[in-house]
């Protein structure tokens, strides 16, 4: 299910339908891991022109540290691994922790899966994760180090959190294909927990910060990448909020948005000279039977979004449907009726926001 933007390079036709630190000291280091310049995983076959695939939430914690433990890091990708590899950039929404230590803060849902898992994430051909959400400081300061350590330690990326507001908005750099790519990533979710001039935190997103933070990342980029946590959760329309930060985005001149928090998959536009992914839904998410009773289909059916970019911006886009197994608790390639099934309501979210 492949939708090509011919005008991504400057018309105005829309597109088609078509989210290791010393274990005995809790302090927070500011990390220029996000600063680096890097190779991306995957080899690039064609100079000034790369793939990427975006996933949505990978929520490791629960029954699937119990499946991790028992048949490897990797489990919960295994079925899906085929889709993930090939790209020349891998980047997903990471909805939790990698900490054994520190206290859950006080809210509904906190997520955490030991560090020894985060090896799972660079299995998978995961370049980079965004932390810019609402569960990264799950477990305080202690577990925001586990995590950043963690990841660090896998080769893994990441943007969107740090030691101080500074650190949460500098961009990751990454190169593929002769593109340099900046990733920034803000929540704008009202629980999560905002990095200070010197405290431990996310990149909250306002207009004025995502805007400013942008335009300073096309001075070391060819093409700057968003993540944005914001929206309402199992809604499947975008907020104004949602819809207002993300075209901030854009109109700085951010070529992709990448929208997460909904836990439901939401549609995609074109505005102005970027795509906004409005919500990428859950990938890997502890989800069985009873919550497919409770809750329905919307949140067990997602997509692997494939993105072809030029240095002018996002080229084309594609769905690749694929559905968490409520048995297995984790993605696999949608079967035929499945695949139907997402790939309709695809159509009906990118047509509702045209």
């Amino acid at each position: 299910m492949t939708f090509r933007a011919a005008g991504l390079l400057g018309s105005a036709a829309a597109l088609l339908i078509a989210c290791v630190a010393d274990p005995q000291a809790p302090a927070v280091e500011p990390s220029g891991e996000p600063a680096l310049v890097a190779a991306a995983t995957a080899t690039p076959d064609v100079e000034g022109r790369l793939t990427l695939n975006a996933v949505g939430d990978l929520m490791l914690a629960r029954d699937i540290v119990t499946l991790m433990d028992e048949h490897g890091s990797g489990y919960p990708f295994e079925a899906v691994r085929e889709l993930l590899a090939d790209a020349d950039v891998m980047v997903a929404n990471l909805e939790g922790t990698f900490t054994e230590r520190g206290e859950a803060v006080d809210k509904l849902y906190t997520f955490r899966t030991p560090p020894r898992h985060a090896r799972g994430l660079a299995e998978a051909g995961i370049d980079l994760v965004a932390l810019g959400n609402n569960h990264t400081l799950d477990f305080g300061v202690e577990g925001l180090a586990d995590t950043l350590a963690a990841l660090e330690a896998a080769g893994v990326r990441y943007s969107g959190a740090g030691a101080n507001d500074a650190a949460a908005r500098r961009p990751a750099l990454l190169t593929a294909s002769g593109l340099r790519l900046a990733f920034l990533s803000f929540s704008a979710v009202s629980e999560s927990t905002p990095a200070g001039e010197a405290s431990p935190g996310v990149a909250w997103g306002d207009a004025a910060k995502i805007g400013a933070d942008v335009t300073a990342a096309k001075r070391e980029a060819d093409l700057v990448i968003v993540s944005l946590h914001a929206g309402v959760e199992y809604q499947d329309a975008p907020s104004e909020t949602q819809r207002a930060l993300a075209r901030a985005a854009v109109d700085a001149g951010a070529v992709l948005v990448l929208g997460s928090h909904a836990h439901v998959f939401q549609g995609w536009e074109r505005h102005g000279q970027g795509v906004i992914v409005y919500g990428l839904g859950n990938f890997v998410f502890d989800l069985d039977r009873d919550d497919l009773a409770t809750l329905g289909e919307r949140p067990f059916q997602t997509c692997v979004l494939r993105f072809e970019l030029t240095r002018a911006g996002v080229e084309s886009v594609s769905c690749r449907p694929v559905r968490i197994d409520p048995d297995e608790n984790r993605p696999r390639p949608a079967t035929g009726e499945e695949a139907a099934a997402i790939e309709a309501r695809v159509e009906r979210l990118n047509a509702a926001l045209r």
